[in-house]
C-alpha cells in the first residue's frame, strides 16, 4: 500500500465512542431490536469507510471485487461481541490474487478498531459449486447482503449464478439444516429446561430462530393462513425480543461472546426485569419461568420444521402421479386421527373442540409410544386457544388418565400434555414445580424436567432385556403389581416441591388410588 488507511486516532475514538453510547442506550431501556440495528449500522458504516480509504489509497476502482455479509450480520442481528461474517467475492481468480493486499489490511484494520472479523472469499464461478462438506457456508450464503464494492457482482450472483443452483440445492441444504439441528438440539439433552442456559445454542434459543428462518426459507415459506400474525408470529417476536435482551446484556457483563446464563446474571436480569415492561417486580426463579417460556415458543417452532421431511427434486411427472396417489397413512378405523410415518396426525381437527378426543388421542400415544406430529400439538394448541370452535368435556375422567398413566410409554403423552398446559389443568398442583429452578449440585434441570425425564428413564428400564437390566423390566414390576406413574400428588402440601412424599428418594412414584 502506498500510504496508510484514515488513521486509526481518528476511527478508533469514534467507534469507542458510539459502542459506550449504545450501550448506555440499552442499559437506559432501549430494546434488543433498537440496539442490534445501531450495532449493526456502526459495522457497516466503519466497514464502508475503511473499504473506501484502502481502494482509495492503492488507487483502485474496486470492480471486480464485491463484500458481503453473510450469517447474522448479513440479517442484522449484530450483538456487541459478535463476529463480522464477511465474503469477499471476486469477479475472477486474477480479481482475487490482485485483492490479496487490500483484504489483508482491511482485516489487519478491523481487528485494531475492536470488530470481530470471520471471513472467506469465493470468486463467483466458485460459488455455484455446492460443497457437500460445508453446508454451514451455504446457509450462512442465505442471509447474503451487500456491504461495498462491486454491487454487479453481486447482482451477476443472484440473478445468474445462485438462481438455478440454489433452487437445486434446497433438499439438500434443508436435510443438512435439520441434521445439524438435530445435532445440536442432542448436545443440550433436548431439552429447554437448563438451569444455566446459553442463550444462543441451547434449545428454545436464537439458534433455533436462525434456524427457522434458514428452514422457511429453503422450504418455499409455506405458512399455515390459520396462524395469523397476531397468534404465532407475535409470540416469536416477543420471544427473539426477550431472548436479544439477554444476550445483550450477557455480552455487556461478561465483556466478550459469552452467551450463559448463570446464575449470578439471572439474579442480576431480574433485579432490573430485563426484557419486561409490566413493572412488576419478580425474583430470579419467577423471571426465569418467563425465560422457559420464550424458549418453549421458539423451540415448539423450530420442532415442526425438523420433523418435516426435505423437498426432494422432482420432474412434472412425477408430481404429478404422487398428486395422484396421495400420502400412504394407516387406516383411522373411523378415529379423527391416523398414523403417518410413525406419527399420529389429526385428520379432523373439529373433532378436537371435544377434550375428550384429545386424551383419546393421548392415550393413543401413550399405548403405541407413537408421539404427535408437530403439527397436531399445533392445530390442539390452536383449537384450546381460540374460541372459533365451543370447547366440550375439559376436565378428563380418572379411567382415561389412567388409561394413559398405566400405559407402556406414558412419558410419549406428558410431553405433549406438558407443552400443551393440559397437566397444570388436570393437577393443579403441577403449577408448583412448572419450570422451577432449584439452584443445587443435584439439578442439573429445572424440576419439572427431572420429573419427565425419571418417568421416561422408567419407561425405558422397562424395555431392557439384557442380563444386568432384566431386573428392571416388566416382568419384576407385573409381580410387584399393576402401578401407574404420577409425576405429582393429588395433595401435594403433603409432599416436596415435586409433590412426591417427603423422604421418597424419587421425583414419581407409584400409587394405585384414584383422583377424587
Amino acid at each position: 500500500m502506498e500510504e496508510s488507511v484514515t488513521p486509526l486516532s481518528v476511527l478508533g475514538p469514534h467507534c469507542d465512542t458510539q459502542r459506550e453510547r449504545i450501550r448506555k442506550l440499552f442499559d437506559n431501556g432501549a430494546s434488543a431490536q433498537d440496539t442490534l440495528r445501531q450495532l449493526c449500522e456502526l459495522a457497516d458504516e466503519v466497514i464502508q469507510r475503511v473499504f473506501a480509504e484502502l481502494l482509495r489509497v492503492g488507487n483502485s476502482s474496486g470492480q471486480g471485487l464485491c463484500l458481503l455479509a453473510l450469517g447474522g450480520y448479513g440479517r442484522e442481528m449484530l450483538f456487541p461481541y459478535s463476529d463480522l461474517d464477511l465474503l469477499f467475492l471476486f469477479g475472477n481468480e486474477k480479481a482475487e490474487s490482485e485483492s490479496r493486499p487490500l483484504i489483508a489490511e482491511f482485516s489487519r484494520t478491523l481487528w485494531d478498531l475492536g470488530f470481530r472479523v470471520s471471513s472467506a472469499g469465493r470468486t463467483v464461478e466458485e460459488c455455484r459449486r455446492i460443497e457437500q462438506d460445508n453446508a454451514e457456508f451455504h446457509l450462512a450464503m442465505l442471509d447474503r447482503r451487500f456491504l461495498a464494492g462491486d454491487k454487479a457482482l453481486l447482482e451477476k450472483l443472484d440473478s445468474k449464478v445462485l438462481f438455478g443452483s440454489e433452487r437445486q440445492s434446497r433438499p439438500f441444504l434443508l436435510s443438512e439444516l435439520q441434521r445439524l439441528t438435530r445435532d445440536r438440539l442432542a448436545r443440550y439433552g433436548n431439552t429447554i429446561f437448563h438451569l444455566e442456559p446459553n442463550v444462543k445454542e441451547a434449545p428454545g434459543g436464537l439458534r433455533d430462530y436462525h434456524a427457522i428462518l434458514s428452514m422457511r426459507q429453503l422450504a418455499g415459506d409455506r405458512r399455515d393462513p390459520r396462524i395469523s400474525p397476531v397468534n404465532e408470529d407475535e409470540l416469536t417476536r416477543s420471544a427473539v425480543e426477550f431472548l436479544s435482551s439477554i444476550r445483550c446484556f450477557l455480552h455487556y457483563s461478561n465483556g466478550r461472546n459469552d452467551n450463559t446464563l448463570t446464575y449470578e446474571l439471572q439474579a442480576d436480569a431480574a433485579e432490573r426485569s430485563l426484557g419486561i415492561d409490566d413493572n412488576l417486580r419478580r425474583n430470579a426463579a419467577e423471571w426465569m419461568r418467563l425465560y422457559f417460556r420464550h424458549a418453549r415458543t421458539l423451540n415448539r417452532q423450530l420442532l415442526r420444521f425438523v420433523e418435516q421431511r426435505a423437498l426432494a427434486s422432482l420432474s412434472l411427472r412425477q408430481r404429478l402421479f404422487n398428486a395422484t396417489i396421495g400420502p400412504k397413512p394407516e387406516g383411522s378405523n373411523g378415529r379423527p386421527f391416523m398414523v403417518r410415518d410413525g406419527l399420529l396426525e389429526i385428520t379432523n381437527e373439529r373433532a378436537f373442540a371435544d377434550r375428550s378426543v384429545t386424551y383419546t388421542l393421548l392415550a393413543e400415544a401413550a399405548r403405541t409410544g407413537m408421539p404427535l406430529s408437530r403439527e397436531s400439538e399445533r392445530a390442539i394448541a390452536y383449537i384450546m386457544t381460540h374460541p372459533e370452535l365451543q370447547q366440550r368435556n375439559t376436565r378428563i375422567t380418572w379411567p382415561l388418565l389412567n388409561e394413559i398413566l398405566a400405559a407402556d410409554f406414558p412419558g410419549v403423552a406428558l410431553r405433549p400434555m406438558h407443552r400443551l398446559g393440559l397437566l397444570i389443568e388436570i393437577l393443579p398442583e403441577f403449577r408448583t414445580i412448572d419450570s422451577l429452578v432449584v439452584r443445587d449440585f443435584y439439578h442439573r434441570y429445572t424440576v419439572d424436567e427431572h420429573s419427565l425425564r425419571t418417568i421416561e428413564h422408567l419407561q425405558d428400564l422397562a424395555e431392557l432385556t439384557d442380563p444386568l437390566g432384566k431386573h428392571f423390566g416388566k416382568g419384576e414390576a407385573d409381580s410387584a403389581g399393576d402401578y401407574e406413574i404420577v409425576g405429582v400428588a393429588k395433595n401435594a402440601k403433603y409432599g416436596d416441591a415435586a409433590g412426591k412424599p417427603r423422604g421418597c428418594d424419587w421425583s414419581i412414584w407409584a400409587r394405585e388410588s384414584k383422583l377424587t
